[in-house]
């Protein structure tokens, strides 16, 4: 899980690691049983934010 606030492409590496927590796929920090897994980030600022929801089915 990323629990910090870096720069640049954060906002698709904590997409990816909501779609490996769903898909199964994230090794040894994977949250047993996750299903649905909600993310958001923002740059620019806060100039931009984006938010997502992504399930396993």
């Amino acid at each position: 899980m990323l629990c910090t606030n870096p720069i640049g492409a954060s906002g698709m590496l904590r997409f990816a690691d909501a779609a490996m927590q769903v898909m199964g796929r994230a090794g040894e920090h994977r949250v047993a049983g996750a299903r649905t897994a909600l993310g958001h980030a923002y740059g620019g600022g806060s100039q931009f934010f984006s938010m997502w929801v992504v399930s396993s089915s």
